[in-house]
């Protein structure tokens, strides 16, 4: 009786131990901790990915921005217009042609307006095909053409942000700058 006992019991305990199969708290705790060390490294790398991409998004903006200033520039200088001291009574003479449309240019320095009221009213992201895709927009208004990302208002350029702002209306200088602090 005793033997068969026995053999009932080596028997439960073979069939119990077969049909456990997982994992034991220790292995889940390691897992956990490796996988906690992981993390600890890559997510950082692509936190930086994400804004590096942002960065040269903006800066491929910015570039665009002094391409288009230079050549509107050009081309304003080869019609004979040149700076005026004081606003014009008539603007339509500041009026340039290119490749967008006609455009106008700003009287103080020559370059184009942020919007135009004359011509074809074209703006600075008409000039440089500005497509708001992947979380980029544009706020635009006479003066100021800010494109980036999370962007609020549209007056004056702050210290804190993620993009690129021209202002047209600069004296001497129209003038394009690119804000990173916050990307």
């Amino acid at each position: 009786m005793r033997s068969l006992l026995l053999g009932l019991f080596t028997k439960n305990l073979s069939s119990q131990s077969a049909r456990q199969s997982g994992f034991t708290l220790v292995e889940l705790i390691v897992v956990i901790v490796i996988l906690g060390i992981l993390a600890a490294f890559v997510i950082p790398r692509f936190a930086d990915l994400s804004r590096s991409s942002r960065v040269a998004s903006l800066e491929g903006v910015e570039g665009s921005m002094r391409s288009t200033i230079s050549i509107i520039r050009s081309l304003a200088y080869a019609k004979g217009l040149s700076i005026s001291a004081s606003n014009p009574p008539d603007q339509s003479s500041y009026i340039v042609e290119t490749e967008a449309g006609s455009s106008e240019v700003d009287w103080r320095n020559l370059c184009p307006e942020s919007r135009a009221e004359l011509g074809d009213s074209l703006t600075m992201s008409d000039h440089i095909g500005l497509s708001e895709s992947g979380g980029l927009s544009a706020i635009i208004n006479n003066r100021y053409t800010r494109v980036g990302y999370d962007i609020q208002g549209s007056g004056a350029p702050t210290a804190n942000g993620c993009y690129v702002t021209y202002d047209s209306f600069g004296d001497p200088d129209c003038t394009v700058f690119i804000i990173i602090t916050d990307c």
